[in-house]
């Protein structure tokens, strides 16, 4: 709680322990700079960061209804306008990220907050990256299976669609209450995305 206003934040803590290569204090370094550089509506919040010698310590908009995650295992299949509702604050921030050159690259239910309003707070940019210049391809494989593109699966390099088409497979999951490609079995989850089966 900042003792001046009595506004309380969420915190983000990570262990040093966790970064003992140094690709993944690169990593944390970039995520870190990446959301510090965000100021939007539909972004979670960015405050401050602080650390000793053991964790980081991330200061970041409290969103006090927690995450879509949530609000999905309460209520499955949402009605079309609670989902347009939604829909449209995801798009208005993803266009955000999109205009700033930021690939998020894991749009999912679980990285979409909500605010006591129930306004919708993208947040956890652990995977995103920067697109350096005009068609810049990334090649790294991330992201969360039911919501990953199949450019990132094929390994042929990807930029801005691959949100796009999370952002579709999150839509998908609100309408019918359960992810698009979802199955019991990894290898057959990634060939159905594949064959956009």
């Amino acid at each position: 709680i900042n003792l001046q206003n009595q506004q309380p934040y969420a915190g983000k803590i990570v262990s040093k322990k966790l970064m003992a290569k140094q690709n993944q204090k690169d990593k944390m370094t970039q995520e870190i700079q990446i959301h510090a550089s965000l100021k939007h509506k539909n972004v979670v919040g960015f405050h401050s960061f602080f650390e000793d010698n053991y964790i980081i310590y991330i200061v970041l908009e409290l969103c006090q209804r927690r995450s879509m995650m949530e609000l999905h295992k309460r209520r499955k299949a949402l009605t079309k306008p609670e989902t347009r509702f939604y829909m449209r604050q995801i798009l208005n921030g993803v266009h955000y990220l999109h205009r700033n050159r930021i690939i998020h690259r894991d749009l999912k239910l679980g990285n979409l907050f909500l605010n006591d309003e129930l306004h919708v707070k993208i947040g956890d940019f652990g995977l995103a990256a920067k697109i350096e210049y005009e068609g810049e391809r990334k090649k790294t494989l991330c992201g969360t299976p039911n919501y990953i593109a199949p450019e990132i699966l094929n390994k042929e390099g990807h930029s801005y669609e691959v949100d796009i088409w999370s952002v579709g497979c999150i839509m998908y999951a609100l309408l019918i209450g359960k992810p698009p490609f979802e199955t019991n079995d990894l290898k057959e989850t990634y060939a159905r995305i594949k064959k956009c089966d």
